[in-house]
């Protein structure tokens, strides 16, 4: 699995994609990714916010819809700040290069937990060891456009589109599992605008839909920001593996 996959697939895509008898990988789409990886490979720092729609089980043979948006910062190697708001929840997730902290804004209550020293390892550890997943944070492996095409049977530049009134890349891509696109934007940044997978492997497909906006690169982020002060009255609790009962 590519990390934790967090991007999307649409259903329109895939039956076409799902008849491919042949592996085909499009040389044009795997440009602009690599394209899209160095870009973000240059930066320092990144900002964006992120806009998420996915499909979670209510009962057995029926998925809603859940939403919620995140503010998203990272400065390399070793810093981050993801602020999630979600229909129920609205939480904090900071690192400053040897600790990760999370706070709920609902209960008032926080967690500390000892971290790796860079962001790779650390977004990895939140998701082996604690079930955390940051949005999006797959994109900014460097390694992300090499396992792509390892994962997927099928990638094809599907062409160029507008989206929110802007000029964009649509890529597509499948294996027996998934349906995935993007639209990555065509303005020398190739930053993306848009993800969307729809899951095959179950009895039902569901989808899983980002949307970004608000891009800020090599921003001059204060350190301050990436450090936790309790608030009054704030409880701490453990935090404990996603492996222990």
């Amino acid at each position: 699995m590519i990390k934790k996959i967090w991007l999307v697939g649409l259903l329109g895509v895939a039956s076409h994609f799902s008849q491919a008898q042949e592996t085909k990988i499009d040389t044009t789409a795997l440009m602009i990714l690599d394209k899209m990886g160095a870009v973000f490979g240059d930066l320092s720092a990144v900002g964006f916010t992120s806009k998420v729609a996915k499909d979670v089980a209510y009962t057995d043979n029926f998925f809603i819809k859940e939403f919620s948006s995140s503010k998203v910062r990272f400065v390399g190697p070793d810093k981050f700040s993801v602020r999630v708001s979600g229909e129920k929840k609205e939480d904090l997730y900071t690192y400053n290069g040897s600790q990760v902290i999370y706070y709920s804004f609902e209960n008032n209550i926080y967690t500390v937990a000892d971290a790796p020293d860079n962001l790779i390892e650390t977004i990895d550890w939140l998701y082996q060891d604690l079930g955390v997943e940051l949005t999006t944070a797959d994109i900014f492996y460097p390694t992300f456009s090499r396992d792509f095409v390892e994962e997927m049977d099928y990638i094809e530049f599907l062409g160029v589109t507008h989206l929110n009134g802007e000029r964009v890349f649509h890529i597509g891509a499948a294996n027996e599992n998934v349906t995935i696109q993007f639209w990555i934007s065509d303005d020398g940044y190739y930053l993306p605008m848009k993800s969307l997978i729809t899951y095959l492997d179950g009895i039902q497909s569901r989808q899983h839909e980002t949307d970004f906006s608000g891009w800020e690169l090599n921003s001059a982020y204060p350190v301050s920001m990436f450090e936790f002060l309790p608030p009054p009255g704030a409880r701490q609790i453990t935090w404990i593996s996603k492996d222990k009962d």
